[in-house]
């Protein structure tokens, strides 16, 4: 896993629908209408922020961690309407040993169903097998949060189980989390599959 390259910089990945990148000081309105929001924080281990005062504090807390290599929180971004920051997508958790990582995403309740997540998952889940050459991405979902089990799905990860009563979070409890997961070896196949290779020709 090229862990150099993963924190050389804030990655900046795109496609022709969604930018993934570092949030700018000049897009704080727009975070704190995805991080003071409580319903987004539903399924999520805290709870929203209580004031937008809060926003610049958060983002110099969070470039931090990344430059002690720790995470990296990113903008959503819809290359749909002029850049707009619609959510947040974050990596975490990053294992050395086992090659992975965690994803964890928000949007702005906003633009929910227009696929701007969708789309963020997959060009990084695409950026971090391909150019970082990582082995595993995870994510942990609340099992009554349907919609994002449904989006892991289409983004090609699978369901491995329920981890019960596993988790303490601050601002829930102890709670049941499903983890989904995508290893490189699935990523690769199906990247085969598309272009028409025999299963049988396909090495890794």
């Amino acid at each position: 896993m090229k862990t150099d390259l993963l924190f050389s910089s804030y990655p900046f990945i795109s496609n022709e629908s969604v930018t993934v990148s570092q949030i700018a000081p000049s897009d704080a309105a727009a975070l704190w209408e995805i991080m003071g929001d409580d319903e987004n924080f539903l399924f999520s281990p805290n709870a929203a922020l209580r004031s937008e005062r809060e926003i610049p504090s958060r983002m110099m807390k969070f470039d931090s961690l990344f430059r002690e290599r720790k995470l990296i929180f990113l903008g959503i971004y819809s290359n749909e309407q002029l850049s707009t920051l619609v959510g947040t997508l974050e990596i975490s958790d990053i294992n050395l040993q086992t090659e992975a990582a965690t994803l964890t995403f928000m949007l702005n309740r906003k633009y929910n169903g227009k696929g701007f997540a969708t789309s963020a998952v997959q060009i990084t889940v695409k950026y971090l097998f391909e150019r970082i050459q990582m082995n595993r991405i995870q994510s942990f979902v609340m099992p009554s949060n349907l919609p994002c089990e449904r989006l892991m799905e289409r983004c090609g990860f699978v369901l491995e189980g329920t981890i019960r009563e596993g988790f303490y979070w601050p601002d829930k409890g102890i709670v049941d989390l499903n983890l989904f997961s995508i290893l490189s070896t699935d990523y690769f196949r199906k990247q085969q599959l598309d272009r028409g290779v025999n299963p049988k020709n396909i090495v890794f």
